[in-house]
């Protein structure tokens, strides 16, 4: 039997200098203003990297509570510890890690972001989870590329783009039908 490593791959090009895209990601304020509502951030190997999505959560379910950063090389490398959502409690026990690498792409205006989310391992609550992954880093790329065209996530009304919908697919097992058979 052989192990598979899943990772999700995912990147974005945004017209921005690389100093702004890389405050965005590094800094509370810059986090608070496309990733989470609220965050904890400080920019050094071992400081917290913790995002509170939903503050009317107790404690320790918000969000990340507890991630720290794990890597960090200025302006180039960003790697954090990172927590599913408490809809995965057997996932949740286990950190994850997600990298993120800034490359300028043009000077003074054009950066890529890479980004690249691994630890998942093998059973129906990773795949799930995985899929939720999917969905959302798609969805934080798209508010990052929105922070810098059009301003700041208003969090009572969160930017979502046309095409990605508000919510992850559920499986078919998870939806409830009306339809009789």
């Amino acid at each position: 039997m052989t192990d598979t490593v899943r990772l999700l791959r995912k990147q974005t090009v945004t017209s921005v200098p690389l100093g702004p895209a890389w405050n965005s990601w590094t800094t509370t304020e810059g986090v608070n203003s496309f990733f989470a509502p609220k965050a904890n951030i400080e920019a050094r190997v071992g400081g917290p990297y913790e995002l509170l999505f939903d503050q009317k959560a107790p404690r320790g379910f918000q969000g990340t509570e507890g991630c720290k950063v794990l890597g960090l090389e200025a302006q180039k490398n960003l790697a954090f510890e990172f927590l599913a959502p408490p809809q995965f409690p057997n996932v949740r026990r286990i950190k994850t890690r997600v990298d993120v690498r800034f490359e300028q792409v043009l000077s003074g205006g054009l950066v890529k972001v890479s980004l690249v989310h691994s630890g998942f391992i093998d059973g129906e609550e990773w795949d799930e989870c995985f899929d939720f992954f999917n969905w959302s880093w798609d969805l934080v790329l798209a508010r990052f590329q929105h922070l810098f065209s059009s301003g700041p996530i208003d969090w009572n009304r969160p930017y979502v783009p046309l095409g990605l919908s508000t919510n992850p697919q559920r499986k078919l097992r998870d939806t409830v039908s009306t339809k009789e058979l």
